[in-house]
């Protein structure tokens, strides 16, 4: 597979994730059945992979070998992504409850909070990297997709901090949906805005 069929996987299922958060937003509970449960967990780890596979290829595709830093910025990509793997493939240990990861479901609070945050710093370390490269300077397209890369996990990285500010503060995780008052309401607010800045960086290399 090459970037751009790729990226369009990535968006795909990217809309996916937004869309799936969104509805257990408003109709909280809706997957609680286990079918649902899985079907839903089990097609977030695909999207994930997806993600992760679009990484890599794109570190052996677009990344100039004679560019250390870039290349550099691209295994940060990389490991965000292995990183937000970890989440999913927990739910899906919540979800069956397996004797072996027992470890692992320890330590769910931790992953939950910690995981999606280091993902997002790791990805918005890339996209600026990138973003800030002199040879993409005459480049709009590209300037444009990795400056929405970067606002889009800004924002994301912004509100999985009070996540793990409430969490090391209060000494129980909290997600950002029951943070406050309107927790919903910013919940869709940061996960729309998220995903409108992520959708134009994959979009830049869809069609590239």
């Amino acid at each position: 597979m090459n970037v751009k069929t790729l990226a369009k996987l990535t968006l795909f299922g990217l809309a996916y994730i937004y869309t799936a958060k969104l509805i257990d937003t408003i109709y909280h509970g809706i997957f609680r059945p286990a079918a649902a449960a899985g079907t839903v967990v089990g097609l977030n780890i695909i999207a994930g992979l997806v993600q992760l596979l679009f990484f890599i290829v794109f570190y052996q595709q677009f990344v100039p070998e004679d560019n250390p830093t870039l290349r550099t910025a691209s295994w940060l990509a990389i490991i965000g992504s292995g990183i937000g793997l970890l989440p999913k493939l927990l739910a899906m240990a919540v979800l069956f409850q397996p004797q072996s990861l027992f470890f692992f479901l320890h330590h769910r609070a931790q992953i939950t909070a910690l995981c999606p945050w280091m993902t997002a710093v790791l990805l918005l370390t890339f996209s600026l990297v990138f973003f800030l490269e002199p040879g993409f300077r005459h480049n709009k397209p590209l300037k444009r997709g990795f400056g929405a890369g970067a606002a889009g996990w800004f924002i994301m990285a912004a509100a999985q901090s009070l996540v793990i500010i409430n969490y090391m503060t209060a000494g129980q995780l909290v997600l950002v949906a029951d943070l406050f008052a309107a927790g919903p309401i910013v919940f869709v607010t940061v996960s729309s805005l998220t995903f409108l800045c992520l959708s134009v960086f994959y979009l830049t290399f869809a069609f590239r």
